[in-house]
């Protein structure tokens, strides 16, 4: 986030980067309304949400199971990084939604700045760890026992 402010101001651009976490959520939340509830042609719009935010996720999935979007859920996507919020992943694939990871790759020195931002982006989403190993435990006895 730092590097993209910098380059705003070398650039004369505005701070590209949302002011607080709560503002990055809003901001979100009203996209995702935008494209959902509000798009002007349903039948184009194709919206791949990538967020690790339980919140989004779960509005997201509200507005496609309460029939308030206007898009149909077959047109809309979902991906995580690899690792992060899998418990989202496996509740939107139960859901029938169409649910991607993906997995970054490249050059060390390339790579790592790009997950310690995801990381420090994503940070309340590592708060997700007990729920996913409750999960992964639960499904391990249901695989072994029925």
């Amino acid at each position: 986030m730092v590097y993209e402010r910098e380059r705003a101001a070398r650039l004369g651009f505005a701070d590209p980067i949302q002011p607080n976490l709560e503002a990055s959520h809003a901001s979100y939340a009203e996209c995702m309304t935008e494209m959902l509830v509000r798009s002007p042609v349903p039948e184009k719009t194709s919206p791949f949400f990538a967020s690790h935010n339980e919140d989004s996720v779960r509005m997201a999935v509200g507005l496609l199971s309460s029939g308030e979007s206007k898009v149909t859920s077959d047109k809309v996507g979902f991906g995580q990084l690899l690792g992060m919020s899998d418990h989202l992943t496996f509740t939107l694939g139960g859901a029938g939604l169409k649910a991607y990871k993906y997995v970054p790759y490249g050059p060390l020195d390339e790579v790592m700045p790009y997950l310690l931002r995801r990381a420090q982006e994503n940070s309340d989403a590592l708060g997700g760890a007990p729920l996913q190993r409750a999960m992964m435990l639960a499904e391990v006895k249901r695989r072994m026992f029925g």
